[in-house]
């Protein structure tokens, strides 16, 4: 068993540097020992994937194969259901992988918490690292319904003071960049040098994944 583990969630469709550099932001602000990045399934508040989940999986593993401190981890492809945030933190916790567990999103995300499904058992089972993009802030009524004042830490001494149920809010994460952005980049044949790794453009040439957004916008 580890001391500190993280968890970032998403479709990574396609995985880009912004999800990395998030895994290695977090990883190095909280000394994590392992980030677990867990591709989702079937998302319960938006669309679905555009590409398979093996495909995903793949340019993920792809993507973090030089970082031993990030892992892929398939666990919510696996079931053949929606994919809720709580039953896999019920997982990790069954599986007793990590004392600490910490569940790493964006602001965007932690504003939507109250509607996740059984989020308040959430706060029994991991802790929050919120990265905040520029001009974000928690929304009141979030604020008010999580008792944020009463678990927001100022520090990582502080955050792993309780095992659970503590928010850290990571206000100097600069990265601002979404798969969604990637694939219209990719539809305006932009440049995506920046934002994609080599290994994962490649996947997605050789696999014609996104094919209606390819084009000649890869720098070597």
């Amino acid at each position: 068993m580890i001391s500190r583990l993280g968890v970032l969630g998403g479709m990574f469709d396609p995985v880009h540097n912004g999800h990395i550099e998030a895994a290695r932001f977090a990883c190095k602000l909280l000394e994590f020992d392992l980030v677990k990045m867990i591709p989702c399934h079937i998302p319960n508040h938006r669309n679905s994937a555009v590409s398979d989940k093996d495909h995903r999986l793949n340019m993920l593993r792809l993507a973090i194969d030089s970082d031993a401190r990030l892992e892929a981890d398939d666990v919510e492809l696996k079931r053949n259901e929606v994919s809720y945030s709580v039953e896999t933190l019920r997982t990790l916790r069954e599986q007793k992988i990590a004392h600490s567990i910490v569940l790493i999103l964006g602001m965007d995300s932690f504003n939507t918490l109250t509607k996740w499904f059984e989020w308040k058992e959430l706060f029994s089972l991991c802790s929050f690292c919120v990265l905040a993009r520029a001009g974000l802030q928690i929304d009141g009524n979030v604020y008010e319904e999580v008792g944020v004042h009463k678990r927001l830490a100022q520090n990582a001494a502080d955050f792993y003071q309780d095992k659970v149920g503590k928010i850290i809010i990571a206000e100097n994460f600069k990265h601002d960049i979404s798969s969604t952005e990637i694939r219209s980049k990719l539809n305006a044949k932009k440049s995506i040098q920046n934002n994609l790794d080599s290994k994962v453009y490649s996947y997605i040439h050789e696999h014609e994944l996104y094919k209606n957004n390819l084009g000649n916008n890869f720098e070597k």
